[in-house]
């Protein structure tokens, strides 16, 4: 990606479902990146700099290359996507769903890892209870950030918990 551009995911639910690329040296829009069936929550841009992904309610990831702004290929994750993250050391891209984290490898477009955690376990523990109100919590990934060496991936909850997931080589 060219320096000095921005990225936008637009969310006027329904009506504009792309991701704008902005040129920030001159504030134009330099393209719009269209593909999504609803809309754009999320978008992360690749440490190279060379690729986007898009993510959001229709459940399918949109891979972007950012020099040409076209569509390279999409990855279904068959639920809502809350945040996009690139590895920082291996052409991986993990999506947090609201059922869990899937980590594709983009070379091979395969699943390498599909992280779950008994969240209604988790929410009757949270709260003790075990009442009805309890157990319609809904409790989901909502960021994602690795650790520099790529050893490690931090997943922020709608329960304000933060779980850490030990990634191994491969």
């Amino acid at each position: 990606m060219a320096e000095g551009l921005v990225l936008k995911g637009t969310m006027r639910a329904h009506t504009d479902m792309t991701v704008k690329v902005w040129n920030l040296s001159n504030c134009k829009l330099r393209s719009t990146l269209a593909g999504h069936t609803g809309y754009v929550s999320t978008v992360a841009v690749s440490p190279d700099g060379s690729l986007c992904a898009s993510g959001g309610k229709d459940g399918v990831v949109l891979l972007w290359d950012l020099a040409e702004g076209k569509k390279l290929y999409s990855l279904e994750a068959n639920s809502v996507i809350h945040a996009l993250c690139f590895s920082p050391n291996r052409y991986w891209l993990c999506a947090a769903t609201e059922h869990g984290i899937k980590i594709w490898d983009l070379e091979s477009k395969s699943v390498v890892e599909d992280l779950k955690v008994d969240l209604k376990a988790e929410a009757e523990k949270s709260d003790g209870s075990g009442t009805a109100a309890t157990k319609r919590k809904v409790i989901y990934c909502t960021s994602l950030s690795w650790s520099a060496d790529g050893s490690t991936l931090f997943s922020g909850y709608t329960d304000g918990v933060i779980r850490v997931w030990g990634i191994g080589r491969y």
